[in-house]
């Protein structure tokens, strides 16, 4: 899967990152594309890759911030470490856990 049924915006900074043709693009399309698989809740999203601490001594390098719009509500993760794969990862896990949490919610009001 590789097309999501709504908008998805992609802001990178990090240089060694390139959206249109790499793993990580890929990854975060195919992740938000299965959390909105069978709901009609999700009208969007927003991936940012930085690196704020490029040229800083501190303990990480890379930061993914994850906004997912749900109607009026807006759902954010933000994850930072040095490794880029688990950064993404623990955003995208973040992220997913909430859009879960606040279906059951909504589910249950």
């Amino acid at each position: 899967m590789d097309k999501a049924n709504f908008p998805i915006e992609f802001n990178n900074e990090i240089d060694d990152v390139k959206k249109s043709e790499n793993e990580y693009y890929t990854l975060a399309v195919d992740r938000l594309s299965k959390l909105a698989e069978g709901h009609t809740d999700i009208s969007g999203a927003a991936v940012n890759f930085k690196q704020p601490a490029k040229e800083h001594q501190t303990s990480y390098i890379n930061e993914v911030t994850i906004v997912v719009y749900m109607g009026s509500e807006h759902i954010a993760a933000t994850e930072k470490g040095e490794h880029f794969q688990s950064t993404l990862d623990g955003a995208l896990n973040a992220v997913e856990r909430q859009v879960r949490e606040h279906r059951k919610q909504q589910r249950n009001y």
